[in-house]
């Protein structure tokens, strides 16, 4: 994983690789990755076999708050016996997940968002499930922060390209003007 999303020339191929090794180290078929928009909202930003409407209907759902610290995953290893809303549990087991997983996702030591994981039966999560997903995680929101920095020295470097060009034609104009004897130009 860490060698694709180094590689990775977008964004989704850093989420390509991240649901690759998802489900595969964790032996799900089903997972996905959800981000804070700048509302606040926890979206889905990618994800792999679930529903259109299954992600309407969970989109902004999240056990956690942007502003929580160090948020720990939550396990729901038996959706029929999880303490949640019947029309959530409906929701569901109408995509028949049996289990699932929150995995807080952090970048600067802020939640970015989660990655979740989903199971077609119940599922009893161990100790070494947990500490793998929490280690993918990891790497999710070390390579997107990644890129975001990258993105913001790009943007920064157009700036200063920008900046630089605007001064060299000032500084054309100013030599021609110094040169000149009339005074109107």
């Amino acid at each position: 994983f860490t060698e694709r999303s180094y590689r990775a020339e977008t964004q989704h191929d850093v989420y390509e690789a991240a649901l690759d090794i998802i489900t595969r180290a964790l032996g799900c078929r089903r997972a996905s990755i959800l981000l804070f928009d700048e509302a606040g909202v926890m979206r889905f930003a990618a994800w792999r076999d679930l529903s259109g409407g299954y992600r309407r209907a969970l989109e902004g759902h999240s056990p956690w708050t942007r502003d929580v610290k160090d948020p720990q995953p939550v396990c729901i290893q038996d959706i029929d016996a999880a303490d949640l809303p019947e029309r959530l549990k409906e929701t569901i087991r109408a995509e028949r997940i049996g289990a699932l997983a929150f995995v807080p996702l952090i970048a600067n030591n802020e939640l970015i968002g989660k990655v979740m994981t989903y199971y077609d039966a119940r599922h009893v999560f161990s100790d070494a499930e947990l500490a793998l997903s929490l280690t993918i995680a990891r790497q999710l929101g070390f390579s997107l922060e990644r890129r975001r920095a990258e993105e913001a020295l790009r943007e920064t470097q157009r700036q200063l390209e920008s900046d630089l060009a605007a001064t060299k034609q000032l500084q054309q104009i100013s030599t021609r003007l110094i040169h000149t004897s009339d005074v109107e130009t």
